[in-house]
């Protein structure tokens, strides 16, 4: 696999529309985004758009269905039976819906992380002594929270209603990796031809030079909205918005934004009339478990605990519109677009959950928020320095940045663990956080996937301690959590990771041509929480997700 082309850039390209266009030409389903273009204070802005998946990985409960092409799917079975891995008889058709048409193989490993490292390293084998440049060929996905059961032995009561996959993770042909200043296009295409049937080599090398064109074609005019896309436009007109134009519509809607970040909220969001809304806890059931927590904490079992509850929303938007306007109004350093068939993932998080790069790993835990922003930069330096000031907020944090330092230590080099940036103002768009960077060098003998499940779930998703926190958790929410306070991001071929919590996040199932959008978020329960109060901490948190799904479908506000 070789870098397939190179371009400087001299106009913005926007990563979005970008992946709209490559979905036209290839098909929903078949391109996958991770976009770091929003304007914040990230220090990773490139954005990544994959084409053309060859192979997905989804695990459930620890077993593993493989799907792929029939001949690249037996080159797979072969690589891994030589790692120690045997295809397993039981049915394959079993599993989510792939829009990958091939076969399916069953593995039932006695270690799942073990497995998806057995099979990086069989694919990295497939490109030979070839040098892949960071983050060209690997894994895009997600793990769910409910994966933390692979590496700790915690309670399994809470109902699985949606039967999502614990792990999904998808190898793509096609990779844009997208700055600022350049766009590089990578293919695996060549690579691949001696792997798969005659048909599916033909077919990537067709699609992969229809995204060249596509990709030069930006060079010399930026992506705009396309023309199926007619929801985008301000006017209703199709494809008149150009993706570096900001429209008095978009202005006015995120105009409105701020509403919703009042502290203390005052109500919880609700939608209106015409798109119902469902609390799948009630207010009284949650306080309930707020109360019962903080019996926890008064007995001493642990610090601090992170309750969620989720809302249903019955979709009336189109998932493309809703993204565009969640980038709008909470742009944030990891956003995210992916589509499988029975089922979407977007969101905007802020929050690191793992980086490496040539064995060094990386956390950024957040914990720390301020009231807002100020509306001049005088009253954005008191919000910031209030925050900076604030013991509980501090008190927090440093608890935090010790959960990561113990994580990381449990893989790392002893005495290669250190906190440094710590405990600084990030701005974002609606608040500010406290920030801090924890870094370590990964042992020799510890794999990617592992590294990356031991700093798993968060401290700021479970609580602290964080076994005791988690076995909380699955007594007091009612529902598997799924992809929310788990991780989405890409693990390359050579064992780079770039990963960010799912939080901020829309879930989209679609059952029987029905779909529903699931929307979830957590407090941080301590000693002197009101119940109440955490509560309406719920709502306030969804409020921004939720001020983009009630726009009617098409129209600015």
């Amino acid at each position: 696999m070789t870098l397939l082309k190179k371009w400087n850039l001299s106009n913005r390209i926007d990563p979005f529309y970008s992946y709209l266009h490559i979905t036209e030409a290839c098909g929903e389903g078949e391109v996958y985004l991770l976009d770091g273009a929003a304007e914040t204070q990230s220090a990773y802005k490139m954005s990544i758009i994959a084409a053309l998946p060859v192979v997905e990985v989804q695990i459930k409960d620890g077993n593993v269905i493989l799907i792929a092409e029939e001949t690249l799917l037996e080159n797979l079975v072969r690589v891994l039976q030589k790692r120690g891995y045997a295809r397993d008889v039981a049915d394959a058709a079993v599993g989510a819906k792939s829009v990958i048409a091939g076969e399916r193989a069953v593995f039932f490993p006695k270690d799942a992380m073990d497995f998806l490292e057995a099979l990086r390293t069989g694919i990295r084998s497939f490109f030979g002594d070839t040098d892949l440049a960071p983050f060209a060929q690997g894994f895009l996905g997600y793990v769910g929270y409910d994966a933390v059961h692979y590496l700790e032995s915690l309670p399994k009561t809470t109902i699985d209603d949606r039967d999502l996959p614990d792990v999904r993770l998808q190898w793509h042909s096609a990779v844009i990796q997208l700055t600022e200043q350049r766009l590089e296009l990578y293919s695996a295409a060549g690579i691949l031809q001696q792997y798969v049937s005659a048909e599916q080599a033909r077919v990537l090398l067709e699609k992969t030079k229809q995204i060249s064109r596509l990709a030069a074609d930006w060079i010399q005019e930026p992506p705009s909205v396309p023309a199926f896309y007619s929801f985008s436009s301000a006017s209703g007109a199709k494809g008149d918005v150009n993706a570096n134009q900001q429209t008095a519509g978009d202005q006015a809607m995120m105009s409105k934004v701020p509403e919703t970040y009042n502290w203390p909220p005052t109500s919880a969001p609700v939608l209106d009339d015409e798109s119902p809304l469902t609390e799948d806890v009630s207010q009284e059931d949650f306080e309930n478990s707020v109360r019962k927590a903080k019996t926890y904490i008064e007995a001493g079992d642990i610090f601090q605990v992170v309750l969620s509850k989720r809302i249903r929303i019955k979709k009336r938007m189109h998932h493309y519109e809703a993204y565009d306007r969640l980038r709008k109004i909470n742009p944030s350093p990891y956003m995210f677009m992916s589509e499988y068939p029975d089922m979407r993932l977007f969101g905007a998080s802020p929050e690191v959950q793992f980086r490496t790069s040539s064995g060094r790993a990386e956390m950024k835990p957040i914990a720390g928020t301020s009231k807002g922003r100020g509306a001049t930069p005088e009253e954005d330096k008191r919000l910031s320095q209030r925050l900076l000031n604030d013991e509980k907020e501090r008190a927090e944090h440093i608890m935090l940045v010790d959960l990561c330092r113990n994580d990381l230590g449990r893989v790392s080099k002893i005495g290669s663990v250190s906190v440094e940036d710590f405990m600084t103002v990030e701005p974002y768009s609606h608040l500010f956080h406290l920030v801090s960077t924890i870094r370590s060098e990964l042992r020799e003998d510890v794999n990617v996937f592992h590294a990356l499940l031991s700093t798993f779930p968060a401290g700021t998703l479970s609580g602290a301690p964080k076994i005791r926190a988690m076995e909380i958790i699955d007594e007091l929410e009612p529902y598997r959590r799924g992809p929310y306070g788990g991780m989405i991001g890409m693990i390359d071929f050579d064992a780079n990771a770039n990963t960010a919590i799912v939080i901020r996040t829309i879930v989209e199932t679609t059952v029987e041509s029905s779909s529903t959008y699931f929307v979830q978020v957590g407090a941080g329960i301590v000693a002197d929480s009101n119940p109440e109060q955490e509560w309406m901490e719920c709502g306030h948190k969804s409020g921004a997700i939720l001020a983009v799904l009630n726009e009617k479908p098409g129209v600015r506000v």
